[in-house]
């Protein structure tokens, strides 16, 4: 957790104490005497701190004693009870009309409730008032650590180019630091945001920049003689080292942390480092010791009670024992992530957090204006005037363009969401749990288990991965009717083919398109039906497109009232129709798809046109 948004500063709170103090001279109907800070001047805080200044008849001390008293609770992870002190703390504020400089340290703690919450856009409304507050007074100190937070909170939410851009802005600040220790801190910080950048890019000239910023802040915290930056800079040395294949030099960066750490003081840290030890072991194949250490990784993540990060150990848990051949370990460690992701759905945050930053952008320019307003001179008046021309026809083109964007992303994070049902994964899981018992063949449910795991990271890579190749998701689809076909024992039949002419190795297709359908058919077309149903997926080529069918023998497509399922033909619809709509966009093409009844016999027939695209070409479709 950032330094900066858990300062109990001392220098910041009396100086916040003397701004409220000259507004209430200015108004003689509220005038009272000031709170005395010379307690916290000599470092008096914590419970004892809260309740002397409660005690007090001066709204301000009560004020700074709920502040002392909410970091307390953030410390704690007490997010309910932190939240209650915030509130109490902002009505004093109100009360006594302080300006936005006084709320600075308010406006810190409460992103960082929301920041416990796992709400992202809400951390950012705060974090931007602290930054307009720090900008208004040119506060040069603590300019680049809310650049950092602001950094960080984009590159949650996936927007990793904003990300780099305030990452950016905050290093020149850094450097012009006389503090030591907050310059080897930060420092450190800045490694953090440019090897995450390195792991989202695979750009070596961001390890690199990493390895450079880790450096100086180790060199730095040993001149400090600062344990806990030295911690943090052998964390990152560690990530350095790992990702250039030096493992032995990257544990001895972990152990040279961990020797620093003590389990009362460090205990996330203690959880990250054990996990990259557990996560070395496993690559070493080392796997006893790699589940000990992913052991003890969860056992301090539970106690910071944050569900992303037990999360991510969970998956390393899945990891190590999927690879020795422990399905049944490896099956509880997959329930356990599922169960702690589904629980977090933050898919929606980033819309609203890129919503804020414009917002932010734009208070910011009508401030410049109206500064711009209260000019006398008449060429400044023209100037102005020619500036609110330009802008307002800058921001209606803008706005145009954010309402096309806004379109795509709401698009976009709907098929995330619409990726497949994830009813299928609960009854699949039952499914084989059932062959478990049933069948008793410890291959088979092997080898179920690997089509499983291989489905599910499919799909999550779906959100990320735009095409495969038609062999890939041959592959993929056979796996898939393969786990229906557990569920639907005896049900159906099915067959996958393609042109001999066809090369299915080289030519890409949008991922995930043709599940829906085949989904259709199996979950609705074979429902109630008295003959063994059928599906036939084929595909070909002409001079120009791909061209896909898909053809079942089940009960067809019923458009009268009496229709169990019209939304779910009208899902997989809604979503081809979706993913055609950003297709076209992207490669300027008209891909294009239909559904309908089979006139000859019983059944649904899909056929879909893709234009014809190769892997050494991935954007611009061949041939036009």
């Amino acid at each position: 957790m950032s330094s900066f948004f858990n300062s109990k500063s001392v220098q910041h709170i009396c100086l916040r104490m003397i701004c409220c103090t000259l507004m209430l001279m200015s108004f003689p109907a509220k005038a009272k005497k000031s709170c005395n800070c010379s307690d916290i001047q000599n470092g008096k805080q914590g419970l004892s701190y809260v309740k002397e200044m409660l005690a007090s008849d001066d709204p301000a001390c009560k004020e700074l004693a709920y502040e002392e008293w909410a970091a307390i609770f953030l410390d704690a992870n007490q997010a309910d009870s932190m939240h209650w002190c915030l509130l109490k703390a902002q009505e004093l504020l109100k009360s006594e009309g302080c300006n936005e400089k006084a709320f600075i340290n308010f406006y810190k703690l409460y992103a960082n409730y929301h920041r416990l919450r796992s709400e992202f856009d809400l951390e950012l409304k705060y974090t931007m008032k602290v930054l307009t507050a720090l900008e208004a007074e040119n506060n040069t100190q603590e300019l680049p650590e809310a650049y950092l937070v602001i950094s960080q909170i984009f590159n949650k939410t996936g927007q990793v180019k904003q990300g780099i851009s305030y990452c950016r802005k905050s290093i020149p600040y850094i450097d012009r630091l006389q503090d030591q220790a907050q310059k080897a801190a930060l420092y450190e910080r800045v490694a953090g945001k440019y090897y995450y950048y390195f792991q989202d890019f695979k750009d070596e000239t961001y390890l690199d920049t990493t390895e450079m910023y880790a450096t100086k802040a180790l060199n730095i915290s040993k001149q400090c003689d600062d344990p806990a930056l030295r911690i943090r800079a052998y964390f990152r040395m560690n990530g350095v080292a790992y990702n250039r294949g030096k493992v032995d030099l990257a544990i001895h960066y972990i152990d040279s942390a961990l020797a620093e750490c003590s389990a009362s003081t460090a205990p996330s840290m203690m959880a990250v480092l054990y996990g990259d030890k557990g996560n070395l072991y496993r690559n070493m194949k080392q796997y006893g010791l790699a589940r000990r250490y992913a052991d003890s990784s969860l056992k301090f993540y539970k106690q910071s009670q944050i569900p992303e990060q037990i999360a991510n150990c969970y998956a390393l848990i899945y990891n190590i024992e999927s690879e020795q051949g422990n399905y049944k370990e490896a099956l509880h460690a997959v329930e356990q992530y599922q169960e702690i992701k589904d629980s977090i759905g933050n898919a929606d945050q980033a819309a609203v957090v890129a919503e804020l930053e414009k917002k932010y952008n734009q208070a910011k320019n009508e401030k410049t204006i109206r500064e711009l307003a209260q000019q006398k001179q008449i060429y400044l008046l023209l100037i102005i005037a020619a500036l609110l021309g330009v802008s307002v026809l800058i921001f209606f083109l803008r706005q145009q363009n954010l309402k096309h964007k806004q379109r795509i992303l709401e698009t976009e994070q709907r098929l995330n969401r619409a990726r497949m049902n994830p009813h299928f994964f609960f009854n699949a899981l039952a499914s084989l749990q059932s062959f478990a018992m049933r069948e008793n063949d410890g291959k088979a449910l092997a080898s179920n288990l690997s089509k499983f795991s291989h489905i599910m990271r499919e799909t999550l890579e779906s959100t990320y991965k735009d095409y495969v190749s038609i062999e890939q998701e041959m592959d993929f689809l056979n796996e898939y009717i393969e786990i229906q076909s557990i569920r639907y024992p005896q049900k159906f039949t099915y067959r996958i083919n393609a042109h001999p002419d066809l090369e299915i190795d080289d030519i890409l297709i949008p991922s995930m398109i043709l599940q829906p359908f085949v989904e259709n058919s199996i979950e609705h077309g074979f429902s109630g039906i008295d003959h063994e149903g059928h599906i036939e997926i084929y595909f070909e080529q002409d001079a120009q497109s791909i061209n896909i069918s898909i053809q079942d023998n089940g009960k067809g497509l019923q458009t009268n009232a009496s229709n169990d399922h019209p939304e779910h033909i009208s899902r997989a619809s809604q979503i081809i129709k979706d993913r055609f709509y950003l297709l076209n966009i992207k490669l300027k093409t008209k891909a294009s798809f239909s559904i309908d009844n089979i006139t000859s016999g019983n059944g649904v027939i899909v056929k879909i046109n893709l234009p014809l695209m190769y892997k050494e070409n991935q954007i611009t479709p061949k041939n036009t």
